[in-house]
C-alpha cells in the first residue's frame, strides 16, 4: 500500500510520488502511477501468486486470487461435505497449481464466464438431466462494493463441483455402475473424462457453456430422442388423442361413434359424402379407414389382418399414441454409456427389436433377423470388436450350461453328453461320462464340445467378438424360430437367420472377399478361422 504524503502539496506543483517496488516475481512491465481522487497514487497491481493466498488479491490483468487452499482444509470439510469426494480432492489440486486463481470471480463477482456457466447449467432439463440436481451458489455482497474473502471462496469452489457434477451426469455418471445398479445384464459404464483433463479444459474453454454442451453424446439417436423429449414436454395439454375404448367388432359399412376415435387415431380425414354420394355420417366406416386400418395391422402384426376393428386393435392404438417420458430419458441415459465412436463401420445389435444390422455411415449394409437370450438367460448388453470369422465351428459348452444342466442331469443317471453327440475330454484325453463319479467331480474341469458338422448348434459360421460373457453372434440349424415374433430362445448369444450373407459383408468390407471366396470356406469340412485385419 502506499502511504499518504505527510503535507498536502499542490497539484500543479507536487512531485509524483514514486510507486511500490514490484516484486522481481511479477511480469516484466512498467506500472504508470495514476493519482487518487485525493491525490494519492494508486498503487501498482500485485505480482501473480507463485503459492497458494491468505486473502484474496487481485494481481496483474486483473486476475483474482483467493484463499482456497485454506477454505478446503478448514470451512471445506463441513460446507462441501455432500459435494463429491474424487471431485473435491481434484479441485483442490487443480486449483493449488493455479495458486487459487479465480475461475469465476472478479472483485466485482461473476464474471462473463460464470454467467455463460450458470445459464447453460439452468438448461439442464433440455438435455434429459434435471436442472434442480444443481445447487447453484449465489453471491451477497457485505458493502459497498465489496465481498467476504471466505464467502468469495465459497462460490468460487462450489460453482466449479456444480460444473464438476452436470460434466459427470452429461456423461453418465447419474447411474455410475448400471451393472449393479441396474442389472448384471447391462455391462455398461459411463463414459467419464479424467477429472484433471476436465478442469483443464473447462478453464482454457473460451465458451464454459458449449464445452458443458458437449459432453452430452454426439449420436443421432441421442439427438432423435432429445427432441421427442422437447416435443413431448412442449406440447398441449390435452392434445393427445381420446382412448378407444373396448366395445364390439366393427367392420366396413358400418356406423358405430368409436369410428371417429379409431380415424382420429390413424390420422384419416372423414370424407364430405359416403360412396354413393349421401352425406358422410359422424360415425361411418368407409373404405379409406379400411385400407388404413389394414395397413397398421399389417405393420404392427396384429391377427387377423383385416378391416375389422377388434379389441387387439384398439388396445394397440391406445398405446401407440402415448409417449412415456421415463422411457425417453431412459433411453438417452443409456446413449451416455455408449462408445463415443462406433467407428465408420459397426455392427449393431438391437435385442429388442430381434435385428442385427451392419452400418456404414449412416447407410445400411445388411440387416438380419436374430433370436436372442431366454429370460432367464438374457442377452449382455455391451460393445467389444469383432476380431475372427470361423468357418465349420465347434461348439464349446460354455461353464454355466455344463453346471446347470449337464451336472444335474449326470448326477440323477441320464447321459446329455452322449444324448446330444458331444465330446468330452480331460487334459486333451477323450472320455466317457458314463465312468466318472460326479457326486465327487468337478464339472469345470472338463472340456465339453459339439465337432463341426451340420447337427452343430452354432451352425457353419460364428462371428466372434472376444468378452467376458462368452457370446457371440452365430449360424443355427432351428431356422424355425426366426418365424416367431418375440425371438428368445438362446443362452445369451444371438443367432443369425442368414449367416451366409452377413459373412459375405463382413468379409467384403475387411478383406475384400467376393461371395464365392465365402462360398468357399463352406465346402470343407475342417474349422477355419478367418482374422479381420480391421476389427470391427
Amino acid at each position: 500500500a502506499i502511504a499518504p504524503a505527510e503535507t498536502p502539496r499542490d497539484r500543479n506543483t507536487a512531485e509524483p510520488a514514486q510507486p511500490a517496488a514490484i516484486s522481481p516475481s511479477a511480469p516484466d512491465r512498467t506500472h504508470v502511477a495514476r493519482e487518487t481522487e485525493f491525490g494519492v497514487p494508486e498503487p501498482p497491481p500485485l505480482a501473480v501468486p507463485s503459492s497458494p493466498v491468505a486473502r484474496a488479491t487481485v494481481a496483474v490483468n486483473g486476475k483474482l486470487y483467493l484463499p482456497l487452499k485454506h477454505y478446503f482444509e478448514t470451512r471445506g470439510v463441513v460446507t462441501l461435505k455432500d459435494y463429491d469426494l474424487a471431485d473435491r480432492t481434484a479441485l483442490a489440486a487443480f486449483y493449488d497449481t493455479q495458486a487459487g486463481e479465480s475461475l469465476w470471480l472478479t472483485k466485482d463477482g461473476f464474471n462473463e464466464a460464470a454467467v455463460n456457466l450458470i445459464a447453460e447449467i439452468q438448461k439442464a432439463d433440455g438435455w434429459g438431466l434435471s436442472s434442480a440436481d444443481y445447487k447453484l451458489p449465489g453471491l451477497a455482497k457485505i458493502g459497498a462494493g465489496a465481498f467476504h474473502d471466505d464467502d468469495l471462496a465459497d462460490t468460487e469452489i462450489k460453482l466449479s463441483l456444480v460444473a464438476m457434477e452436470y460434466a459427470r451426469h452429461a456423461r453418465g455418471d447419474r447411474i455410475d455402475n448400471p451393472t449393479e445398479q441396474l442389472s448384471s445384464y447391462i455391462d455398461r459404464k459411463p463414459q467419464l473424462i479424467e477429472r484433471p483433463k476436465l478442469l483443464e479444459t473447462l478453464a482454457a474453454a473460451s465458451d464454459k457453456g458449449a464445452y458443458l454442451r458437449s459432453l452430452h453424446p454426439k449420436h443421432d439417436q441421442f439427438e432423435l430422442l432429445r427432441q421427442k423429449l422437447l416435443a413431448l414436454r412442449t406440447s398441449i395439454p390435452g392434445g393427445e388423442s381420446e382412448a378407444v375404448p373396448d366395445g364390439p367388432k366393427i367392420t366396413p359399412g358400418k356406423v358405430h361413434w368409436q369410428v371417429r376415435l379409431v380415424r382420429q387415431r390413424l390420422k384419416i380425414e372423414m370424407p364430405a359424402t359416403k360412396p354413393n354420394g349421401q352425406p358422410m355420417e359422424d360415425g361411418y366406416y368407409d373404405e379409406a379407414l379400411a385400407r388404413a386400418v389394414i395397413d397398421y395391422k399389417t405393420k404392427n402384426e396384429i391377427e387377423p389382418i383385416n378391416a375389422t376393428i377388434t379389441t387387439p386393435l384398439r388396445k394397440a392404438l391406445n398405446k401407440s399414441d402415448r409417449i412415456d417420458e421415463r422411457m425417453l430419458l431412459a433411453n438417452m441415459e443409456q446413449w451416455r454409456w455408449m462408445p463415443e465412436d462406433l467407428g465408420e463401420t459397426h455392427i449393431w445389435v438391437n435385442v429388442p427389436e430381434f435385428l442385427v444390422r451392419v452400418k456404414k455411415g449412416e447407410a445400411v449394409l445388411h440387416e438380419e433377423r436374430i433370436v436372442a437370450g431366454k429370460t432367464e438367460t438374457q442377452t449382455p448388453i455391451f460393445s467389444n470388436r469383432m476380431k475372427t470369422v470361423v468357418f465349420q465351428p465347434p461348439w464349446n459348452v460354455p461353464e454355466s450350461i455344463k453346471v446347470n444342466e449337464f451336472l444335474p442331469a449326470l448326477r440323477n443317471g441320464s447321459n446329455p453328453i452322449e444324448k446330444q453327440g458331444l465330446v468330452m475330454q480331460r487334459n486333451g484325453r477323450e472320455v466317457d461320462a458314463w465312468d466318472i463319479d460326479w457326486n465327487q467331480q468337478d464339472i469345470r474341469n472338463y472340456h465339453i464340445f459339439q465337432p463341426p458338422g451340420d447337427s452343430n448348434v452354432l451352425g457353419v459360421v460364428k462371428f466372434l467378438f472376444p468378452n467376458k460373457h462368452a457370446v457371440y453372434l452365430h449360424d443355427t440349424p432351428a431356422k424355425r424360430l426366426f418365424n416367431e415374433k418375440t425371438r428368445t430362445f438362446s443362452h445369451g448369444c444371438m443367432r443369425l437367420r442368414n449367416p451366409q450373407q452377413y459373412a459375405e459383408v463382413i468379409l467384403r468390407e475387411r478383406r475384400g472377399w467376393t461371395p464365392a471366396d465365402v462360398a468357399k470356406q463352406l465346402t470343407y469340412k475342417d474349422t477355419i478361422k478367418i482374422d479381420l485385419p480391421e476389427h470391427i
